[in-house]
């Protein structure tokens, strides 16, 4: 059984090694103590910005995981993983929906994201669900990270999958 829920400080263990596992099947190395300390206590760090971070549980490991962060007009999405093994049984769209009824709810206006150039699965998903391509950024890190920058309007108006 599957089970989505916000994160627990116990989870962090768990959540480490599913961002490692993704992170090295594209030759890169999650560096949480240095560069990506959000990681090590990712519920209190959403939560205090207006956020939240999930997680996917089966029988006890971490599946996948999304989070949101609130700014002043816009949501954004961040740290959308998913094991490999549970990867095309719709956990990606059904997380990055579940985000973004999150930032409607709470008034903003447009979804952003940021996401590495060498992850093409996560891409053909944005895409698919109405993001497009803003720009890109290097993060100078330990993986030489390019990320592509993405963005969705949250007014609904024609953004696939929404009802009018």
């Amino acid at each position: 059984m599957q089970t989505l829920r916000p994160t627990i400080p116990e989870d962090v263990p768990r959540i480490l090694k599913l961002i490692g596992e993704v992170f090295a099947e594209y030759g890169c190395v999650l560096d949480a103590e240095n560069e990506d300390t959000y990681l090590l206590d990712p519920g209190p760090y959403f939560r205090e910005r207006g956020g939240e971070f999930w997680v996917v549980e089966e029988v006890g490991q971490i599946i996948a995981t999304v989070g949101v962060l609130l700014h002043e007009d816009a949501g954004e999405l961040k740290c959308l993983y998913v094991n490999r093994a549970y990867r095309r049984q719709g956990w990606g769209h059904r997380l990055s929906e579940m985000v973004l009824d999150y930032a409607r709810r709470a008034g903003k206006r447009c979804m952003i994201l940021w996401t590495d150039t060498r992850f093409l699965d996560a891409h053909r998903l944005y895409q698919k669900m109405g993001f497009t391509q803003r720009g890109t950024r290097e993060l100078h890190d330990s993986n030489n990270t390019v990320e592509y920058g993405f963005e969705l309007d949250l007014s609904g108006a024609g953004q696939p999958g929404q009802t009018e």
